[in-house]
């Protein structure tokens, strides 16, 4: 009785965790906005994943406490970097990079010019 308590606490206290993250809407947003300019990195086009492939990715980053706080602090440092006039900036190359992005190519379709060249073939 005393581990099913237990990991009903842990149970709870993840819910509450993730409903924390869910509710916070600039995070929500820098999350977004990370999986977009991700997207665009491994596909080299110039739009946003799917809807689904969008929401599974932020999903995976908000469930996870590193991936929120690295993602927040680059959204953060972003927000100051839009007002410039030079190139975009890349993402970090770190290990929340490396997950996210192992995540987002595990569930994203192929890009549209991508498959068109492997069909041609």
């Amino acid at each position: 009785e005393a581990n099913r308590t237990a990991a009903r606490g842990v149970c709870q206290e993840k819910a509450h965790v993730m409903s924390a993250a869910t509710e916070d809407t600039e995070l929500i947003r820098h999350a977004l906005a990370y999986v977009d300019a991700l997207y665009r990195e491994l596909t080299q086009e110039n739009g946003a994943p799917a809807l689904g492939t969008q929401n599974q990715a932020v999903d995976f980053i908000l469930a996870d406490p590193e991936l929120r706080a690295a993602v927040a602090r680059w959204g953060e440092s972003a927000a100051g970097a839009e007002v410039t006039t030079g190139p975009p900036r890349r993402l970090p190359q770190d290990a929340a990079y490396r997950r996210v992005r192992a995540r987002l190519a595990a569930v994203m379709a192929p890009p549209v010019f991508v498959e068109a060249e492997r069909k041609a073939r």
